[in-house]
């Protein structure tokens, strides 16, 4: 008796896993693509380019939000940073956005989330964006005036459906 209520434990413990897994993956399938990529600890470089590429597949009246993550410590000196991008699409053709960011309230608090000495933000770029089917090429730069900024983490790019 006492083993068949082990079993019967277990084999709820694994159902309570297996559902909240799969509530997990199904709450996300508007992320169409997602990626980070560390910092060097010396310092990100302004000559040091990140880059991204990703497919979108051929849908018909979808729109996409772009955004870029963005995770930073307390050794980063600034309130805000600054982001150059080069976005190629599909189609050869390039464009280029300057893009500024605030990360800290006028008090100094870091915004974004994160407990502890890592802060995490989620900044928006593109907002219910068409996107042509084919392979897209995202490359940024830091834009601030220091050639090596200290402090950041790492950079992503995030790519949902928006509809």
């Amino acid at each position: 008796e006492r083993n068949q209520k082990v079993m019967t434990r277990t084999k709820l413990g694994n159902i309570c896993i297996f559902s909240a897994l799969l509530f997990f993956v199904s709450c996300d399938r508007s992320k169409v693509f997602d990626l980070y990529l560390e910092i060097d600890s010396q310092g990100w470089k302004a000559t040091d380019t990140i880059g991204f590429e990703f497919e979108i597949d051929s849908q018909e009246d979808v729109l996409y939000n772009t955004l870029i993550g963005l995770r930073n410590n307390n050794d980063y000196l600034y309130a805000n940073i600054f982001f150059f991008v080069d976005v190629e699409h599909p189609s050869g053709l390039h464009r280029t956005d300057t893009l500024q960011y605030i990360l800290a309230a006028p008090d100094g608090k870091w915004l974004g989330s994160g407990v502890g000495e890592i802060k995490y933000n989620l900044l928006k770029f593109k907002e219910n964006e068409i996107m042509q089917p084919g392979l897209y090429k995202y490359k940024m730069v830091h834009g601030m005036r220091d050639d090596v900024l200290i402090g950041i983490e790492d950079v992503g790019l995030r790519i949902e459906r928006s509809n």
